[in-house]
């Protein structure tokens, strides 16, 4: 992929002369020094804000978990979202002087791109489901009873913690490494950090990293596509949702978003149908990403060329 304009590599002139290898390599190193500070720097502040909402309650969370666990994953998704748009306030106000909402949250087309967002979601979800159910590896079988109020605060709370994951995958640290390498770098990146984040929930297999991996990567093109967050949060939000919430599988190693019910039950072979991390581990939703992701990508390829608006910072 090309360099962005104006970026901290395309400024570096390369040549085969011996006397301007230091200038290179300092360059580099300057350019890695502003991304690490820059980085350490956010997950500070973020830790920090967050432990403010944690700390004074971590003893009767456990209680809160066992007599109203829709509140309780309420209140952390919430504090999250908190401590995310606040750490993500203070880097972009304090160290990238730029506003706020240039971050990818500017309201123009919002609705729009979150329409779009949520077809393409739901679209992804339906071809996954439908495959598996094909393949005779899941079936429809109802249990459990829904709740209309449950529905709702499980939105609010994934919504809330999509928002979240968002800003932390196409936030201000993409931004950064683009601003000082180019999208291809940030990409790769931000997508392993994104794998990293669930690193947890993946019990030592292989296939859910690297299917995290590819949806990170599937997010953060959407987000290039439009230069805004509003499209990867609808697609985010719409498969956690529609997966968890509705029709109560597992997503991303955590069950019981549906608070009981279920609408589909996956058995397969793990290989396949992700075993204890959920449908998103398996090769299903490996397929169904990549065609997703390519549908993204010709998306971006085939929009006029526009000048790249996230120029560049000098290194400090």
């Amino acid at each position: 992929m090309s360099k962005a304009p104006g970026s901290k590599w395309s400024s570096i002139s390369i040549t085969t002369r011996p006397e301007e290898d230091p200038f290179i390599v300092t360059a580099v190193l300057r350019v890695i020094w502003a991304i690490i500070w820059r980085t350490v720097l956010f997950f500070l502040a973020f830790a920090l804000i967050s432990a403010a909402f944690i700390v004074p309650v971590a003893g009767r969370i456990p209680e809160w978990d066992q007599t109203s666990p829709v509140a309780t994953q309420l209140y952390a998704d919430g504090a999250g979202f908190i401590a995310m748009v606040a750490s993500t306030w203070l880097m972009t106000r304090f160290v990238d002087r730029r506003p706020f909402l240039s971050i990818g949250l500017a309201p123009g087309k919002a609705l729009r791109e979150m329409v779009i967002g949520i077809a393409i979601g739901a679209g992804w979800l339906s071809l996954s489901i439908v495959s598996t159910l094909v393949a005779g590896w899941a079936t429809v079988q109802l249990s459990g009873t829904f709740s209309g109020i449950v529905l709702s605060s499980s939105a609010v709370s994934t919504f809330l913690n999509v928002l979240t994951q968002q800003l932390l995958l196409c936030g201000f640290i993409l931004q950064t490494i683009e601003k000082r390498t180019n999208f291809g770098v940030a990409l790769l990146i931000s997508a392993a950090l994104f794998s990293a984040y669930h690193a947890g929930a993946f019990r030592g297999e292989w296939l859910p990293a690297i299917n995290v991996f590819a949806a990170g990567c599937l997010f953060c093109l959407a987000y290039r596509v439009t230069r805004k967050l509003w499209l990867p949060v609808g697609i985010h939000f719409t498969w956690n949702y529609l997966l968890g919430s509705v029709l109560g599988l597992t997503v991303s190693g955590t069950d019981g978003m549906g608070d009981g019910w279920s609408i589909v039950t996956v058995e397969g072979p793990a290989l396949f149908t992700g075993g204890e991390f959920g449908l998103e581990g398996g090769l299903i939703v490996t397929l169904t990403t990549a065609l997703c992701t390519v549908a993204v990508l010709l998306s971006w390829l085939r929009r006029p060329r526009e000048p790249d608006a996230a120029g560049a910072t000098e290194a400090s």
